[in-house]
C-alpha cells in the first residue's frame, strides 16, 4: 500500500467521523487537515521557486540605507500633541458609558413591563 492510499483512507475516515464524532473532535480534525494542507502548499511554493531560480540560494542583496532628509533651517518641526487623558479619566469615561448602557437597559425593561401589564377595569359607580 502506498502513501496515497493511506492518505485517502485517512481523509475518508475523517469525513465519515464528521457526522458521528463530537463537534470538538471534528473541529480538531479540520484544523489538523488545514494545517497539513498549508504546510504542503508552502513546501510546493518553495520547491517551485528553487526550480525556477536554481542560482538563487536564498541570498539577498543588502538594501541601501535611505538617507534622512535634512530639515530647512528656518522651519522647526511642530510638536506632537500628547493625549491629555490620564488613565483615571479613561476609567471614568468607561464607567460613565457602562452606567449609561445599564440605565438604557433598565428603562427599556421597565417600558416593556408596563406595556404588557393587565388593563385595570374601571368602576361604573
Amino acid at each position: 500500500m502506498n502513501y496515497k492510499d493511506e492518505m485517502r483512507k485517512l481523509i475518508d475516515l475523517v469525513k465519515q467521523q464528521s457526522f458521528d464524532a463530537p463537534l470538538e473532535s471534528t473541529l480538531e480534525d479540520l484544523t489538523t487537515l488545514s494545517t497539513a494542507v498549508t504546510d504542503l502548499s508552502d513546501r510546493i511554493t518553495i520547491r517551485t521557486k528553487k526550480s525556477l531560480n536554481p542560482n538563487d540560494k536564498g541570498k539577498t542583496k543588502p538594501l541601501s540605507k535611505a538617507k534622512k532628509a535634512k530639515p530647512f533651517p528656518s522651519v522647526t518641526p511642530l510638536p506632537i500633541p500628547q493625549s491629555k487623558n490620564t488613565p483615571q479619566q479613561k476609567a471614568d469615561k468607561l464607567n460613565t458609558l457602562k452606567s449609561t448602557d445599564f440605565n438604557k437597559q433598565r428603562d427599556d425593561f421597565v417600558d416593556r413591563q408596563q406595556s404588557v401589564q393587565a388593563i385595570k377595569p374601571q368602576s361604573t359607580i
